[in-house]
């Protein structure tokens, strides 16, 4: 029933994520702060209490409010949109992961533990959309359209999960999901939410997962190591055409990741568990694993 309630708000946070232009420039240096917003959202909050902290639509006088269904599609979209095929989630926004060592990939650094997740995510909504009794859901229009746009990127690149990625078509594919997801930030920045709801076929919704998660199993398919354990993490050179990539070492978190991805069948997990065992990140003296090898 939340899917369809509208009663949930957006917390108005003045950090603003730079364009995707911009994140290409500097791809260490990719957030700024409002301070202009920071005074107006603090000066409501003394006024109005914690609403003063949430987003407005815009007259600028009430919370936006919107349902849990854009909830998750737009924070499951921010993440699509961040995707380089076969290197995983672009770490480009000074947010790195839950690991603290992952600081020093802001940037120049990709996450194959948030691709596993990311899997695992769209699985389970996938089914569960699947699942519904009603047809069809109401977001935002920004969020409709930026859906419309990255479902298209998908659709049209579809090809090349059976060739395989180049570098200059990986930086192509980059390229559009990059400014797609800048194109609606960047709207939303400036003018707040319309307010006007569009209807979204769940029919759409689970088609469009359907096919994001086609390209996630290339990407995971591709991150096996020739040991038998997968990639955590790679590190991705760009240039005006290109993104190359280059693996780092093994590390646990990845192993986890991909356990608990929803890819692997009951003997490809299996085989990972041996695999790891058999890895530098065992330590026969405490029975046990390390992070990383100790090198």
């Amino acid at each position: 029933n939340m899917l369809r309630q509208e009663i949930f708000a957006y917390a108005n946070v003045p950090y603003r994520i730079k364009p995707y232009n911009k994140i290409l420039d500097n791809p260490k240096d990719t957030v700024e702060f409002d301070f202009q917003l920071d005074k107006k959202i603090t000066k409501e909050t003394e006024l109005k209490g914690a609403d003063g902290r949430l987003l407005k639509d815009k007259t600028g006088l009430n919370v936006y409010k919107v349902n849990l269904a854009e909830k998750v599609l737009l924070s499951l979209l921010t993440k699509i949109s961040n995707f380089i095929p076969e290197a995983g989630i672009w770490l480009n926004t000074q947010r790195p992961e839950w690991n603290d060592a992952n600081n020093a990939l802001v940037g120049n650094g990709t996450s194959m533990v948030t691709l596993y997740y990311l899997h695992r995510s769209l699985s389970f909504w996938h089914k569960k959309i699947h699942g519904l009794n009603f047809d069809t859901i109401r977001i935002s229009e920004e969020i409709f359209k930026l859906f419309q746009n990255i479902k298209q990127i998908f659709e049209k690149q579809e090809c090349l999960l059976q060739e395989g990625f180049t570098d200059e078509s990986r930086k192509e594919f980059t390229d559009m999901l990059g400014s797609a997801h800048s194109d609606y930030r960047n709207a939303v920045y400036k003018s707040s939410f319309s307010g006007k709801k569009l209807a979204l076929e769940t029919r759409k919704l689970e088609d469009f997962f359907s096919i994001v998660l086609k390209y996630l199993r290339h990407s995971i398919k591709t991150n096996k190591r020739e040991d038998g354990l997968y990639h955590s993490y790679k590190l991705i050179k760009i240039n005006k055409t290109k993104i190359s990539i280059r693996p780092l070492y093994e590390m646990l978190e990845g192993q986890v990741a991909v356990l608990s991805s929803g890819y692997l069948n009951p003997k490809e997990s299996l085989e990972v568990l041996t695999a790891l065992r058999k890895s530098k990140i065992y330590r026969k003296d405490q029975n046990s694993y390390m992070l990383y090898p100790d090198r």
